[in-house]
């Protein structure tokens, strides 16, 4: 089981926590992962991230597959990998957004997101190989051709010497997405949708892409990278408060699609979801807050204080079937946290 952290992405001004990311680098910590919406780019800061440090991993978890080109995020990751040299671990992880994003922000139409994290995969695996990248998919194709079908120019390849091993990953939070990713990718990021006990739900949506692949595949030897956000507090029940207003907002917001959702319908709470997207539309927010359970929350966040976080990290959520992005201040409503936590997590971890 590996272990990573996470940038904060989600405010108004950006900055790298450069203190926490050369914590994490000297603990032993695997990865830093960033992330993106329509504010801060999930790219840039990694390039930051390998300057500040020695020996760390950096991945994206995720970028959008609508934001720019497959190609031009191949060109971007293999610019880390020149700028991380050989030894440290590159991920890039991929997601499809949403249409409101993908239409009102990047002014480009929605298209079946099953078909285009195909194409964009197989793509950006062309570019990883160094190969002319030439790609006639369902939802996109490379060179671009005018009406009458022919090309305009002919296909390129890249100009940087390249690393074919980079894995991809894909996220997602749907039945479809995850044995997609099964199929294809090589790996899964849960879209908000991983907690202890989440294997069993996992297993057979894995297991049904797996045997649609050309050479085996076993769960275990899929990587799944998963985020658990913990806040140290001696006031448990009070604590939840944020997290049922994110839980609510991200329930409603998905409309009962994907994401939290689909998450808190595998894990029994499937009333409660529909109930919160009642009360949300309806303009009645703190009453959809209030409707999230306070069991659903304390299964799936890390609350409370240090002994009470570290007893349930190591009975629930260590070897549970994923590796784990530990994150102490990267929610909306979240206050900046000191770097107390993240020793005790990874000595808990290893030990």
């Amino acid at each position: 089981m590996k272990i990573g952290i996470e940038i904060d992405w989600q405010r108004r001004r950006f900055d790298v926590n450069r203190t926490r990311v050369e914590l994490a680098d000297r603990l032993g910590y695997d990865m830093v992962f960033c992330a993106e919406a329509h504010g801060s780019d999930a790219l840039t800061p990694l390039g930051y991230v390998l300057a500040a440090t020695e020996r760390i991993g950096v991945g994206t978890r995720i970028a959008q597959n609508t934001s720019r080109s497959a190609p031009a995020l191949a060109m971007a990751f293999q610019t880390l990998r020149h700028m991380a040299g050989p030894d440290r671990e590159i991920i890039a992880g991929l997601g499809n957004s949403n249409p409101a994003m993908t239409e009102g922000w990047h002014g480009r139409p929605w298209t079946s997101p099953y078909w285009r994290m195909r194409d964009y995969a197989a793509i950006m695996r062309k570019a990883f190989r160094g190969e002319p990248v030439e790609h006639d998919g369902r939802a996109i194709s490379i060179p671009y051709r005018e009406p009458d079908g022919q090309p305009t120019y002919p296909a390129m390849q890249p100009l940087l010497e390249t690393d074919p091993d980079i894995p991809i990953m894909f996220g997602g939070g749907t039945e479809l997405m995850t044995t997609n990713a099964a199929e294809v990718a090589d790996g899964l990021m849960p879209n908000g949708s991983w907690s202890p006990g989440m294997m069993k739900v996992y297993r057979p949506m894995l297991e049904k892409g797996f045997a649609k692949r050309a050479t085996p595949m076993t769960v275990e030897d899929f990587p799944i990278w998963a985020h658990v956000d913990v806040l140290v507090t001696d006031d448990v029940k009070a604590a939840m408060g944020q997290f049922k207003e994110y839980t609510a907002q991200y329930v409603a917001w998905g409309g009962g699609k994907g994401g939290l959702y689909t998450h808190m319908a595998w894990r029994g709470y499937g009333d409660a979801a529909d109930r919160i997207i009642e009360l949300y539309l309806d303009g009645r927010v703190a009453a959809a807050e209030a409707a999230v359970p306070d069991e659903y929350i304390d299964e799936c966040w890390l609350i409370g204080p240090l002994p009470r976080i570290l007893e349930r990290w190591r009975s629930r959520w260590i070897d549970d079937g994923c590796n784990l992005i530990v994150r102490t201040d990267n929610w909306p409503s979240a206050k900046p946290a000191d770097d107390s936590v993240y020793e005790p997590l990874l000595r808990a971890l290893r030990t």
